[in-house]
């Protein structure tokens, strides 16, 4: 009897074990998750901006900056994350996001009619959301100033936010101002943006596993 016991309890253990085990291999954020997406957006859009600067590809701008929008959104809906900070997911964030969906799915089906409005919205987000966050991370306290002082993933993080908020400027210049640019030059840093959105991510999944609550390591300490 004690041995039908005992080998149901480690059949228990081990269906345990692998339970864990795979929920922390398919455990990711939803900012780590958005992230992914919006490197796959960057990185493709990118790559296949060679082939349309040729004429090789066909291009529809406004349904480009449409689902742009509705990634942005989906930040906005989920975290409250905007160009212009964190913010708490109330009804009126939850609105502008839904708003802001809304915009980004009209744009998409109605490409010629809204393509300029989706364009300067798209670039004003990119070119806000690079400038605040630059700044922020360059003042703020608990940010590059304590990051990196711990040697590690922290250092890696604080690059990579760097590449993303830079990228984010001049793609937001770039966006607003047609043209200033070769796109040749737009492929280039729209795919350099894609790896950093990939890069940060990883930082961030690093980060999270390592000072998740109940280490008594904190990112400030050694």
């Amino acid at each position: 009897m004690n041995n039908g016991s005992t080998q149901q309890d480690a059949e228990d253990q081990k269906q345990l074990q692998t339970y864990i085990k795979n929920k922390t291999e398919v455990d990711l954020s939803i900012e780590v998750v958005l992230l992914l997406v919006g490197g796959v957006f960057f990185l493709l859009f990118g790559l296949l901006l060679f082939p349309i600067s040729s004429g090789s590809l066909p291009y529809g701008e406004g349904s480009m900056y449409g689902l742009f929008l509705v990634l942005v959104s989906m930040q906005v809906i989920t975290m409250g994350k905007t160009p212009f900070g964190d913010l708490l997911r109330s009804w009126v964030v939850v609105i502008i996001g839904l708003g802001m969906a809304i915009l980004g799915t009209l744009a998409i089906f109605y490409p010629e009619d809204l393509s300029m409005l989706a364009r300067v919205l798209a670039g004003a987000i990119v070119l806000v959301t690079g400038g605040l966050g630059t700044f922020q991370l360059l003042t703020a306290e608990d940010r590059a100033r304590t990051w990196m002082k711990v040697p590690g993933i922290l250092r890696q993080l604080t690059f990579a936010y760097g590449v993303v908020y830079v990228t984010e400027v001049l793609l937001g210049l770039i966006t607003l101002v047609p043209g200033i640019v070769l796109n040749s030059l737009t492929a280039v840093l729209s795919t350099v943006f894609g790896i950093s959105l990939f890069y940060l991510a990883w930082c961030i999944r690093q980060v999270t596993a390592r000072y998740r609550p109940g280490l008594t390591t904190a990112p400030g300490g050694a």
